[in-house]
């Protein structure tokens, strides 16, 4: 009776090993639609002129100011009714005006 345990024990441990072999396998398919890593992108066909450039950067920076400023509104706000606290300043932070290195 020992010897048939046994049996039965690597039998199972084959049909478990032979189960994770084709799950790997079936993982390396070729049918599998990956993209190559090697592949590039077409290049684009129409580019930016240089105003059109400087028109989506000005436009982006007005975009941003208004954020800012209604944000510092709505965080005046908030300090006046007592919804929250004042920002703590620690003099090491550039206001958001300020010039920055090149």
């Amino acid at each position: 009776m020992r010897g048939f345990g046994i049996v039965t024990k690597r039998g199972f441990a084959g049909v478990a090993v032979g189960a994770a072999l084709a799950v790997m396998l079936a993982a390396c398919s070729p049918g599998a639609d990956y993209p190559n890593l090697a592949a590039r992108p077409d290049p684009r066909a129409q580019t930016m002129s240089p105003d059109q450039v400087k028109q989506a950067t000005d436009a982006l920076i007005s975009d941003r100011d208004q954020l800012s400023t209604s944000a510092q509104a709505a965080q005046a706000s908030a300090v006046a009714s007592g919804m929250a606290a004042p920002p703590a300043t620690t003099g090491t932070t550039p206001s958001a005006g300020a010039a920055r290195k090149p």
